[in-house]
């Protein structure tokens, strides 16, 4: 992905230097700003403080969530970020930031299918969770297969399919009905 340009003893004198939760909030603050290196950095840093402070078992969900995001988005290691975010979800799976880091996650690592099961999975938890629910409408649903004994790909369903589409439309888009013409 990309390469690392940012000092972060520079980036980490932003910090107070008392809490760790303070990484943690400011990690998450640069993630959701896009800014995924600096969130790395800020999110290592407190990864370690926790780490050397409590037992391993008592880190923040947001902080492995958040580093998942941030370890996929700039580095591109896509598996250790789902196991990070895995993480997360398994210490608070109630919570929706959970899956929207990891179907995040999957999108960068071009997995639709699993994507697609994160934010259902997601929105089965959190149903007014506004990330999840904006990403559905951009992923998009697929309709079921035809012939639901057959693979998606199998050609019958592919053909069938297509014929579908061409008469009823997309999913979701109503045809308008053609507006009269006054006589």
């Amino acid at each position: 992905m990309e390469t690392d340009t940012l000092d972060p003893a520079e980036v980490l004198q932003e910090w107070d230097g008392q809490s760790p939760d303070e990484l943690v909030h400011l990690g998450i603050q640069a993630a959701r700003q896009g800014s995924y290196e600096r969130g790395l950095i800020f999110l290592s840093e407190a990864y370690r403080h926790f780490s050397r402070e409590k037992d391993a078992k008592q880190l923040p969900a947001a902080l492995l969530s958040y580093y998942g995001l941030c370890l996929a988005l700039h580095k591109g290691r896509i598996r250790e970020a789902v196991e990070f975010c895995q993480l997360a979800i398994d210490r608070e799976f109630y919570n929706g930031d959970n899956y929207v880091n990891l179907a995040r996650v999957y999108e960068a690592g071009r997995s639709r299918r699993k994507l697609i099961d994160a934010i259902e999975r997601g929105l089965s938890v959190d149903s007014r969770n506004t990330d999840l629910l904006k990403m559905k409408v951009l992923v998009g649903v697929r309709r079921p297969p035809v012939l639901s004994f057959l693979h998606r790909d199998h050609p019958l369903n592919v053909s069938l399919g297509r014929l579908r589409h061409q008469v009823k439309g997309k999913v979701g888009v109503r045809k308008k009905a053609p507006t009269p013409r006054p006589t």
